[in-house]
């Protein structure tokens, strides 16, 4: 229970360690209001801005929590607020409190004992082997009462939800291929047919068969460097709503159902624009080759006659 003056709320209170958790999560780039908790700040406190709302609570107030310690006793203690942070998630704004681990630990009777240990990797890759090796290090300690799990199994709705969108965007994917693989083809094709008169006096002035082939394939290839031009557009514009992000402000209620921020960045992924350029690249050439072949197989006489 936390309480200022005649207001009180119920909240889940959160003991952390100020810096590391500034290297873990988001917490410290979300403050609205005041300042984040310093390492040597035992009474600071962090608050969701719909606790402070709901407790008329501002930077500089005293606040009051009352719970249950781990040996039964009552806990209790006084902070004061520094901070105000907002997720974007109504529910964690409206009961999250967090505070300096050690004062936590004092006040609940935890004795410096800790209730979870999260750990930041550089890929989702090394999860499984890191996983495997804190095990063995927990049964070399007798720890074995502890669990390790991994963000799938801690949030199982968004495990889901991630290979749902991964199938939804390779699906989306092959569809937008076929849909530029007909677009490239037609341009390619039309660009052929309102030429064969030109071809004709080419090959009536003693072009080869095979030269005109590659004259075709060559120019239609060298469209190409429209796939580079797009894709340097397409970074500039990418990483500058990677750095400011895109506010789908409006629909804050609508994300806070799903526990989303209506701030969204985007990432750039070099994995994702190798196959994006792979892909096209292969599209077009294969797309050029068969007005080529038309070309090459072209009758002098005939296509003077076309206008």
């Amino acid at each position: 229970m936390i309480s200022k003056e005649q207001r009180s709320a119920g909240a889940l209170i959160f003991g952390v360690d100020p810096e590391r958790e500034a290297s873990l999560s988001t917490l410290s780039h979300v403050i609205s209001h005041g300042a984040y908790l310093k390492a040597d700040d035992k009474r600071g406190v962090l608050l969701g801005e719909k606790l402070a709302d709901s407790l008329v609570a501002t930077i500089g107030d005293e606040i009051v929590f009352l719970g249950q310690g781990a040996d039964g006793s009552i806990a209790a203690g006084k902070l004061i607020v520094r901070g105000l942070f907002s997720l974007g998630i109504n529910e964690m704004d409206r009961t999250t409190v967090v505070a300096p681990i050690s004062t936590i630990q004092e006040a609940f009777s935890m004795q410096g004992a800790v209730s979870e240990i999260a750990l930041l990797l550089d890929h989702d890759k090394h999860r499984p082997q890191v996983i495997e090796e804190i095990k063995v290090q927990l049964e070399d300690a007798n720890m074995e009462q502890a669990v390790v799990l991994g963000w799938p199994e801690l949030l199982p709705g968004v495990e889901q939800s991630i290979r749902l969108d991964w199938i939804g965007g390779v699906i989306l994917y092959l569809v937008l291929a076929l849909v530029v693989g007909f677009g490239i083809a037609n341009t390619f094709l039309m660009a052929f047919l309102e030429r064969v008169h030109e071809f004709g006096v080419l090959l009536s002035l003693g072009m080869r068969p095979v030269q005109l082939f590659l004259l075709v394939y060559i120019e239609s290839v060298l469209t190409i460097g429209g796939i580079f031009l797009g894709l340097l557009l397409g970074v500039l514009i990418t990483f500058y709503y990677q750095r400011e992000g895109i506010n789908f402000g409006g629909s804050e209620e609508l994300f806070s159902q799903y526990g989303l921020n209506p701030l969204i960045h985007p990432q750039i992924s070099i994995y994702v624009m190798t196959w994006a350029i792979s892909i096209v690249s292969v599209i077009a050439l294969l797309a050029a080759f068969y007005p080529a072949v038309k070309a090459g197989h072209l009758k002098p006489v005939e296509a003077l006659r076309r206008t």
